[in-house]
C-alpha cells in the first residue's frame, strides 16, 4: 500500500512523518510521496544544514496554498527567496531586535497580575496564557484595543486551525479574516499620521505598528496595506502561539515539580527548563522547502521541483545529537552551547541569512517569564490530557489557582 504523507498528516498528525520512517527503517533520509508526487524527509542536523543552504532549496510554493494562506498570509516572508527575503527578514530583525526583554517583562506583569486576580478559581492554561500573551505583545506594538484577550483568541484559532482537518479549519479561517480586516485598519491609520515621503527627516516611527506601516520593498516602494497587515499579524500571532508551548511548560513543572525551587530562583535554570521544553514538544511536525536544482541527500536523488520535508520533531530527538533523547532532562543544556543545526523547533541556522523564526529569542523570553511566575506561584491541577497527535497539539490543562 503507498502511503501519501499528506494524507497521513490529515489522519495521524505527528504520528504521520515518525510512521513514515519507521516503515522505511528509520533512515535519515526518506522518500516518499506528497499530493502524489515523489517527495523526501530529511531529519538531523546534517539534513537540516542542506535544508537551509539556499542554492539547494527554495520556499516559494512549498507550502501549500490552503495552508500557507491561513496561517501565514499571501505575499508574506515565510514564501519570499532571495534579495527579496533578505531584505524583508531584515525589516522583521530589526524590529524585535530587544522584544524579547520588554515582552518578558510584559508577560511576567500581566500573569502575576492574572493569578492573583484568579485566586482560588479553576482555569484554562491555555487559554489564561493566549490572553496574558495577547495582551503583551499588542501592548508592545503599541495597539489599544478595548478587549485585548478577545484579540488574543481570535489569534490563537487562526493557529488552532492549522492543522486542515474538523471544524477548528473553518473557525481558524473566520479569525483569519477578521484579523486580516482588522491589521489593514491599523495600517491605514498608521500610515495617515506618518509622511509619506522616505527621505523625510521626521522623527523615526516609535510603535511597532507605525515601522511595520513605513515598510518598503528592496525598490523602495511601500508595502501594499495586505501584505503589511499581514506582516503585522505575523509578528502579533506567532506570540499569541507562544500559548501552545507555555502551557506544555507548565504541565512540565507539574511533572519535574523537583525543580521549582530552582527555576523560580535561577534566570539560567529557566533557559535550560525552556531550551527543554521547545526540544520536546512539537509545534509544527515539519518545515517544506522545494528543491533548486538536482543533488544527492544520501544516495537519494532529488530532483528540480521536488519538495523536501524537514521532520521537526525528529531532528530535535536525534540519538546523534542527544543522549536519551525522550527523557526530559533540563540539564543537558546548562553551560551547552546549542548548534544552530540540531534545536530546530523554530528552524535552523542563521535567521539573518535563512528561513529561521526571527522571533525565537521572544519565544524563549516569554516562555522562560511563564515558567518564572508559575514556579513561584501556588497552584494544583484539576484536569490534564492532551490533545496529541492532531496539529497543533494542545495541552489540556486546567489548574486551582492556589
Amino acid at each position: 500500500m503507498t502511503h501519501d504523507l499528506a494524507a497521513d498528516l490529515l489522519r495521524h498528525g505527528y504520528h504521520a512523518i515518525p510512521d513514515t520512517r519507521r516503515r522505511a527503517g528509520d533512515p535519515p533520509v526518506c522518500p516518499v510521496k506528497l499530493l502524489g508526487n515523489d517527495a523526501l524527509v530529511v531529519s538531523g542536523p546534517a539534513a537540516v544544514r542542506r535544508f537551509y543552504d539556499p542554492s539547494l532549496i527554495r520556499r516559494t510554493g512549498a507550502v501549500p496554498p490552503p495552508l500557507a494562506a491561513l496561517l501565514f498570509g499571501r505575499g508574506a516572508v515565510h514564501g519570499l527567496d532571495g534579495d527579496e527575503h533578505l531584505h524583508r527578514k531584515d525589516l522583521f530583525l530589526q524590529l524585535l531586535d530587544d522584544a524579547d526583554t520588554t515582552l518578558q517583562d510584559l508577560v511576567r506583569r500581566h500573569l502575576g497580575s492574572a493569578l492573583r486576580e484568579r485566586r482560588g478559581e479553576t482555569v484554562s492554561v491555555f487559554s489564561l496564557l493566549a490572553e496574558v500573551y495577547g495582551r503583551a505583545v499588542l501592548e508592545w506594538a503599541g495597539i489599544s484595543v478595548r478587549r485585548p484577550g478577545k484579540v488574543g483568541r481570535r489569534l490563537a484559532a487562526i493557529v488552532d486551525g492549522f492543522g486542515i482537518s474538523g471544524p477548528s479549519y473553518a473557525t481558524a479561517w473566520a479569525a483569519r479574516l477578521w484579523a486580516n480586516r482588522w491589521a489593514r485598519g491599523l495600517i491605514r491609520e498608521a500610515r495617515s499620521a506618518a509622511p509619506s515621503s522616505p527621505s523625510s527627516t521626521s522623527s523615526p516611527p516609535s510603535t511597532p505598528v507605525e515601522a511595520i506601516a513605513a515598510w518598503r520593498d528592496p525598490h523602495g516602494d511601500l508595502l501594499s496595506v495586505p501584505v503589511a497587515a499581514i506582516e503585522l499579524l505575523n509578528v502579533l500571532r506567532p506570540a499569541v502561539a507562544v500559548a501552545y508551548l507555555g502551557t506544555f511548560a507548565v504541565q512540565s513543572l507539574d511533572d519535574q515539580s523537583q525543580q521549582r525551587p530552582a527555576v523560580a530562583e535561577d534566570a539560567s535554570q529557566r533557559h535550560a527548563f525552556t531550551q527543554e521544553v521547545r526540544r520536546l514538544f512539537p509545534f509544527v511536525p515539519a518545515l517544506a522547502g522545494i528543491a533548486r536544482q538536482q543533488s544527492d541527500w544520501d544516495g537519494q536523488l532529488v530532483s528540480p521541483g521536488q519538495r523536501v520535508v524537514l521532520d521537526v520533531p525528529g531532528t530535535n530527538l536525534d540519538p546523534g545529537s542527544w543522549s536519551s533523547p525522550h527523557t526530559f532532562s533540563a540539564e543537558r543544556f546548562v553551560g551547552r552551547d546549542v548548534d544552530a543545526f540540531e534545536l530546530v523547533p523554530q528552524g535552523g541556522g542563521d535567521p539573518a541569512e535563512g528561513h529561521r523564526c526571527p522571533g525565537e529569542p521572544a519565544t524563549i523570553a516569554m516562555i522562560s517569564a511563564t515558567v518564572e511566575i508559575f514556579a513561584a506561584a501556588a497552584w494544583s491541577v484539576v484536569e490534564r490530557g492532551s490533545t496529541y497527535p492532531r496539529i497543533p497539539a494542545r495541552e489540556r490543562l486546567r489548574i486551582r489557582v492556589g
